[in-house]
């Protein structure tokens, strides 16, 4: 029998993940592949420039969801595109035994802009794992200010022969400060799924220090020029609004099991957490989790 290589063996290991865990195949290749970007990042000389953000750093939490980006900002790095795409080619081509491999000749540079206003760079790229081709993105953002600070987190492996990976992220109040704000800017004209879904799978799965969320909050407005208002307000009536495409969003990607079916449960229980602090009345408070409360 001819002996399987490691793109090999990775390759039949996802698909038997996938086949046990009811998920699709092509979710498990992408998760992969955007670990070989953390792995070798874990490995590079950027690594103490490059902070992990978005999807993939909720992996560190035990939150892990279907994306196919990595975020990441820097923390001293020109914002024109083609610096960055030669940082990530740098990165890209460091030395990992995971079976990956990257077309760093693929790796395509282009501007991100949010509401017509510049707010990073968006690296696409092609990697290969056995027969299979994965196309992803790296979201590089360059200036958004981080309270507190970055932290060392640590993103299991998607398989369990793969060892951990280390690398800079942002701390759990900055993460969630910034989906709150961004729902708070947005109110009923928010598309952002994804958010909702973190905010409540984090805050049902982890006690947060309400002093650093206030900070973390205070922030991320001061930063953007947000004016501060309850969700209450701004999103009165959104529920009903949003549900059909809540749903539709939910099961398409697979996470009927994770987050409710009803978009008002979910909305309901953003207000209860996020209300508090916009309000500044979490001074001294913990969110606890057992008691999905202030206290």
């Amino acid at each position: 029998m001819t002996d399987r290589t490691p793109a090999r063996q990775a390759y039949l290991d996802l698909q038997r993940l996938a086949k046990s865990d009811r998920r699709n195949t092509q979710e498990l290749l992408d998760l992969y592949t955007l670990e070989g970007v953390l792995a070798r990042l874990a490995v590079s000389p950027h690594r103490e420039n490059l902070v992990l953000k978005g999807g993939v750093l909720l992996a560190a939490w035990g939150n892990r969801r279907p994306t196919r980006d990595v975020d990441l900002e820097a923390l001293a790095l020109s914002n024109d595109p083609d610096t960055v795409a030669s940082v990530l080619r740098e990165i890209l081509a460091e030395s990992v035994d995971d079976g990956l491999t990257f077309d760093l000749d693929s790796l395509a540079p282009q501007v991100i802009r949010d509401e017509e206003e510049y707010s990073g760079v968006r690296v696409s790229c092609t990697a290969h794992l056995d027969t299979a081709r994965i196309t992803f993105h790296v979201d590089v953002s360059v200036g958004d200010p981080i309270h507190p600070a970055p932290v060392q987190v640590t993103v299991p492996g998607l398989l369990q022969e793969r060892p951990d990976i280390s690398v800079l992220g942002y701390p759990m109040p900055m993460a969630l400060a910034e989906k709150l704000v961004t729902a708070m800017q947005r109110g009923i004209a928010s598309t952002r799924w994804r958010d909702f879904g973190d905010i409540w799978t984090l805050s049902r799965s982890h006690d947060i220090d309400g002093e650093e969320l206030s900070a973390a909050i205070d922030t991320v407005t001061t930063a953007r020029g947000a004016t501060v208002t309850s969700l209450r307000d701004v999103l009165d009536g959104y529920a009903a609004i949003a549900q059909p495409k809540w749903s539709a969003w939910r099961r398409r990607l697979g996470r009927e099991l994770v987050l409710p079916e009803q978009f008002d449960e979910v909305v309901q229980h953003a207000i209860t957490f996020a209300d508090p602090v916009f309000e500044r009345r979490v001074s001294g408070l913990t969110w606890v989790v057992a008691e999905q409360r202030w206290r």
